[in-house]
């Protein structure tokens, strides 16, 4: 067993107690908490791999704190997304452009002047940086507010395992399925260790896992819908870990983080759960 493996079991065997007593143990606070956990700590991956200029650190502090208070109020205000929470992100959205764009301006006058190449240039610059905010607060803030949204439906909590489950299964098994009988590469250009026997693998492993779960302790679904489900959401979550790749070669970098050892970042542990929770949340409801 390799060093990095090993640190991989050992982070798993702390990190998924402490998820479950989260996510089960603590109720709604439980899994509110945790969310805005994952979300603080994958928004300063994102903001270290895109906040080039010196100003960086600003950036990054009002960033986070807009993404707190996004998750207060998703949480104080029953956190499906109501009317109300709706109604004050157009506020959210001012705060943010307000004061991410009107600081710069007065450095304009002793940095370069906008009618120069340099000041176009730096303008430009921050214009792509504000953009990639704009992304990165949906992908790392918005997609796990879905986590609270998931887990206040009938047999919520035992939903939010679900989705785990078929993320978790689908790596585990993709990784040891690719060791084995890895031939045929899924996305050289961006994952060149992802094979399809390795996806192939993952997904007969979230069937058999995620599955067994739901047959005991999610009543209702036939098996045809779950076997849909499984199948979908797996999926989602390949592209989520193909996105989150794609993220790192744009920004140059081998992981997100080095806070989860043997795993990278937050972002490289739960790049897969970001697409898969919008994922199961459209198809619960699509299902009814």
């Amino acid at each position: 067993m390799n060093q990095n493996l090993k640190l991989r079991i050992i982070t798993a065997l702390v990190g998924v107690p402490i998820i479950l007593l989260c996510l089960i143990g603590l109720g709604i606070e439980g899994v509110a908490f945790f969310s805005w956990i994952i979300s603080m700590g994958m928004l300063f991956e994102f903001c270290q791999m895109f906040f080039k200029l010196e100003d960086s650190r600003r950036k990054t502090f009002i960033a986070l704190i807009a993404a707190t208070f996004i998750h207060a109020f998703n949480y104080v205000f029953n956190s499906q997304m109501s009317s109300s929470l709706l109604g004050l992100l157009p506020v959210y959205g001012f705060f943010i452009l307000f004061l991410f764009m009107v600081p710069p301006l007065f450095n304009y006058q002793s940095k370069a002047a906008l009618d120069t190449e340099a000041g176009i240039e730096l303008l430009h610059k921050h214009f792509n940086e504000l953009m990639a905010l704009c992304f990165g607060m949906v992908y790392c803030v918005w997609f796990p507010l879905l986590l609270v949204s998931i887990r206040e439906m009938t047999n919520g909590k035992h939903w939010v395992i679900f989705c785990l489950l078929i993320v978790w299964a689908s790596d585990t098994f993709a990784y040891f399925a690719g060791k084995l009988f890895g031939k045929h590469f899924l996305y050289p250009t961006i994952s060149p260790k992802k094979t399809w026997e390795g996806a192939i693998g993952g997904a007969i492993g979230a069937l058999g896992v995620a599955g067994s779960y739901a047959h005991y302790f999610i009543p209702g679904p036939s098996l045809s819908v779950l076997f849909v489900i499984i199948l979908t959401v797996n999926a989602a979550s390949i592209l989520g870990d193909l996105c989150e790749s794609m993220i790192k070669r744009a920004s140059r970098v081998k992981d997100s983080g080095s806070i989860l050892p043997g795993h990278g970042g937050f972002l490289d542990r739960f790049d897969g759960v970001l697409f898969a929770l919008p994922t199961l949340y459209g198809l619960l409801w699509l299902f009814g």
